[in-house]
């Protein structure tokens, strides 16, 4: 500390001594370094002090559209149409739409990517309310237990409402269950398809195994249904499902 001291003493000697016209001009040619990397601290400190006490921790939802064929994150079309039909305050909380996920889950490895890894952590931590995929992808994905299972309590609402458009799928997980147990709905015949474009032909709808605003899920439903009601007309249904096949083999 004592040399920097003297060091400093010195140097602010060696300016003072140089004429005024000169004194700027040493300084930017030995200290540019120093007064950059000074400026860069402010500011980054500044902006982080800001967007600390600013930052939105929470959502109004949070849904995530993997393989989407068309954009549906932030300020894609749905977002903007779903923003206005609620009318959220976004100094409050978010709306967090995500569409660039892109992974297989019908596949071996077709997991093995960043993008699976983006959506497991939105899952783990709670953030994600709910996803929207096909439906083969969606079943294969409801056996990993990241789905929410709609028979449960909390989703009593949601299950009576849509209990003709319940997609199922068997966990790997046997204690949990050896039966299919209800992890989507059904809404191929909801606006994500025949407005948005967002799937062709089958389309679900999952909620987060840990999700917050069960609710809100249960608000954009009825949103992309436009009051449709009962089961989806098996014309729109592109193929019999696992689970359907299992099922149907049993009752044999």
């Amino acid at each position: 500390m004592k040399r920097l001291k003297v060091w400093f003493e010195s140097e602010k000697r060696k300016v003072m001594s140089l004429p005024k016209g000169k004194r700027l001009e040493y300084i930017l040619t030995y200290y540019w370094l120093w007064i950059a990397g000074v400026s860069f601290a402010v500011i980054f400190l500044s902006w982080f002090a800001w967007h600390s006490s600013h930052a939105l921790r929470e959502n109004w939802i949070c849904v995530a559209f993997p393989n989407a064929e068309e954009s549906a994150g932030q300020d894609s079309r749905i977002w903007k149409d779903y923003l206005a039909a609620r009318g959220f305050d976004l100094k409050k909380k978010n709306l967090l739409f995500q569409d660039g996920l892109y992974f297989d889950t019908t596949k071996s490895g077709g997991t093995n990517n960043s993008y699976y890894q983006t959506f497991v952590a939105m899952v783990e931590s709670g953030q994600l309310d709910a996803v929207v995929m096909k439906r083969d992808e969606m079943e294969a994905l409801g056996k990993s237990g990241r789905l929410l299972d709609l028979s449960r309590e909390e989703c009593r609402d949601i299950y009576e409402r849509c209990k003709d458009r319940l997609v199922y799928s068997i966990p790997y997980d046997t204690e949990y269950s050896t039966d299919p147990v209800p992890i989507g709905i059904d809404v191929s015949d909801s606006s994500l398809v025949e407005k948005y474009g967002l799937y062709e032909g089958s389309c679900v709808l999952g909620i987060g195994a840990y999700s917050k605003n069960i609710e809100a899920v249960g608000e954009f439903l009825d949103w992309i249904l436009e009051g449709k009601s009962g089961a989806v007309a098996p014309y729109i249904l592109s193929q019999e499902t696992e689970t359907e096949r299992k099922t149907d083999r049993s009752l044999l």
